[in-house]
């Protein structure tokens, strides 16, 4: 068999044996190119297969968790962190490691047992996670020509080694705990060792099923040891639940989590900076049973609290700094009462009573922490949906940046007064407190209720901006415009 090894040294020597591939960049004069050899694919987008990862340039690796990194045994586990990007060799983040551990059924030449993880010290929640293929699935879609693509960071036919880049092949054949995938021109190369191969499934969402493993000349197809033989190892030796919809021995057992999985994980969407998401999710997952929830049993409306900012919040930049980046955080539930709860579905932000678009969260601890708002005073609140389609909008809490709160309205007078303020006050200060005080004649009493009475109204409208009308509109654009780019936060936290 010819191993993936990593060293420029090995690699010297394989040069001779037919095996080309490393998991490290090439030296010059070391490996015979292939000119017709990622070989066959192309660079992907911006936050386009975010979950395949840079092991520090020496392999490529698959996030299938929030916590967890899948690669490949033969890298060995000497990583003190794992790089994220579109360019191994420059990531847009570095993310540290706990520990990284090999299985231990892996030795040179044990095909289907290249397998190791990394658990990370800082779990990645911005990024939508493509599971593991498990169960019924791996007899549905591990077979003979099925389309598939492979994902990696190595050598290509089409540019420089530590590039991010996708190919579309098909499997060949599967044999035992591994699969060979590729040939005619489309293959991994150097550097893609460890890295994944993904399935579209009938419902549309995708699966991450293959580690790269070994191979002969790049563009001439290689093996894949499969990820599924790895998931008991890994959650005994983490302590993390790495399936939503199985136990580790394949059998269905959907959760809450099962579900809600990308479509679209190759189109990109968002950005590193503030979380990558985009595109379309599925559904629940009925693969290989049940979903997780009885939608037509939940009848009940999700609850939800903004948690941040706090009501009356007066944010002061300092140097007047605008615009301010303020965290945003609701807490949100689906409770049963006495029906079926099928959870939180998503989380969207409402500023001034208009709902802004691309803001959505899927999953808890549900936050923005990108946002932005231009000096003016804002209600931010939030709408809450459930799996079923139910729907709460959450009470808004008020943020002032750069401003001062805006004094109280003031209270209604009674409903009957004899004040002296003129007898044609009376009869509509008993129908609306508000339409009184506006019409308090020409007393100067009258006119500042008149001003305050439109202050109020302002505060208490759909609009909900309590700044001045100069500055409401302005700010309210501008702070829509910068959560635009915050995109879709995608996120799937379990434990």
């Amino acid at each position: 068999m010819k191993l993936f090894v990593p060293t420029s040294a090995a690699l010297l020597v394989l040069a001779f044996t037919g095996a080309v591939r490393a998991d490290g960049p090439p030296e010059i004069g070391t490996v015979p190119v292939d000119p017709s050899a990622i070989y066959g694919g192309f660079e992907t987008e911006v936050c386009g297969w975010p979950t395949t990862v840079s092991m520090l340039g020496q392999c490529t690796g698959t996030l299938i968790h929030p916590e967890i990194v899948i690669y490949a045994a033969h890298c060995g586990s000497g990583y003190g962190a794992v790089n994220f990007g579109e360019n191994g060799n420059s990531p847009k983040r570095t993310v540290q490691t706990d520990f990284c551990r090999t299985n231990p059924k892996y030795t040179n030449g044990s095909s289907g047992q290249d397998i190791a993880f990394c658990k990370l010290a800082t779990p990645q929640l911005d990024i939508p996670i493509v599971p593991v293929l498990m169960g019924c699935e791996v007899d549905q879609y591990l077979k003979p020509g099925q389309e598939v693509t492979i994902v990696g960071f190595g050598s290509a036919d089409n540019g420089p080694y530590g590039i991010k880049r996708e190919v579309v092949t098909t499997i060949n054949s599967v044999q035992g705990n591994e699969a060979f995938i590729g040939g005619g021109g489309k293959d991994s190369c150097q550097g893609d060792s460890g890295g994944p191969v993904y399935v579209q499934i009938a419902d549309g969402s995708w699966r991450a099923f293959g580690i790269t493993s070994y191979g002969g000349a790049c563009g001439t197809g290689g093996y894949y040891s499969l990820m599924h033989n790895g998931v008991e190892w890994i959650e005994q030796e983490s302590g993390v639940d790495l399936t939503p919809c199985h136990r580790a021995d394949g059998a269905w057992e959907a959760s809450p989590a099962c579900g809600s999985f990308p479509t679209e994980p190759g189109l990109g969407g968002g950005s590193w900076a503030s979380g990558c998401g985009g595109g379309a999710v599925s559904g629940f997952s009925t693969t290989c049973g049940p979903a997780a929830c009885q939608i037509e049993a939940d009848v009940t409306a999700p609850i939800g609290a903004v948690t941040s900012p706090a009501d009356d919040t007066v944010v002061m930049a300092e140097n007047g700094v605008d615009p301010v980046k303020v965290l945003v955080a609701v807490d949100a539930s689906d409770p049963a009462e006495g029906g079926e709860s099928c959870g939180v579905q998503e989380v969207r932000l409402i500023i001034d009573g208009q709902e802004i678009p691309n803001s959505e969260d899927f999953s808890s601890p549900y936050e923005w922490t990108q946002a932005v708002f231009p000096s003016g005073c804002y209600e931010v609140g939030a709408k809450v949906i459930d799996f079923a389609g139910n729907e709460t909008i959450v009470e808004p809490h008020t943020l002032c940046v750069n401003r001062e709160l805006p004094p109280p309205p003031p209270p209604p007078p009674p409903a009957d007064t004899d004040s002296g303020t003129g007898g044609d006050t009376g009869e509509p200060t008993g129908g609306d407190g508000s339409a009184g005080s506006a019409g308090g004649g020409s007393t100067g009493g009258g006119s500042a209720g008149g001003s305050d009475s439109a202050t109020g109204g302002q505060e208490d409208s759909e609009v909900g901006c309590t700044c001045s009308s100069e500055q409401g509109p302005k700010a309210s654009s501008l702070l829509l415009l910068g959560l635009v780019a915050l995109g879709v936060r995608r996120r799937r936290t379990r434990g």
